[in-house]
């Protein structure tokens, strides 16, 4: 049975905005699934990589997570959701400005992965940062104010 994708919520790694700046996308989806899937305390022990997409610095898209499959990237919203996660953010806050954290080159991948993702998907209703569903400054930007800039 299809999943019912109704919403794509935004992350951020929470890395410094040049990790793994001079390695491709590829290398940068392997690394974040490695932490994801490896054993505590390490890792956090899940099945796969918790993001569907991931956006280098230099805005190049990686892909993680089969759309097919529920993510792990936000507690009780991965059913219906897709999980997209820019690189950096490290030390950002809620209230940062997009250009505060991410590149312009992220900036524009991310509206046009949104804009091929509504198409694909058109259940697609809303649009969230990560901070509207925890107690976290993740993606650090007001997704609502960058959508609207």
């Amino acid at each position: 049975m299809p999943r019912n994708i109704t919403e794509i919520i935004i992350h951020c790694t929470a890395t410094r905005g040049n990790w793994y700046a001079d390695k491709p996308v590829e290398d940068v989806v392997a690394e974040l699934t490695r932490w994801h899937t490896e054993k505590p305390p390490n890792g956090n022990g899940w099945a796969d990589c918790g993001y569907h997409y991931v956006i280098h610095s230099d805005g190049m898209v990686g892909c993680a997570r089969p759309v097919h499959k529920s993510g792990a990237h936000c507690r009780g919203r991965n059913r219906t959701s897709i999980g997209v996660s820019l690189v950096g953010g490290r030390g950002g806050c809620k209230d940062d400005e997009f250009l505060d954290n991410f590149t312009e080159e992220q900036d524009e991948s991310l509206r046009h992965l949104i804009g091929d993702l509504k198409q694909d998907y058109p259940s697609i209703t809303k649009i969230s940062g990560h901070h509207d569903y925890a107690q976290k400054a993740c993606p650090c930007f007001s997704v609502e104010d960058w959508l609207i800039g």
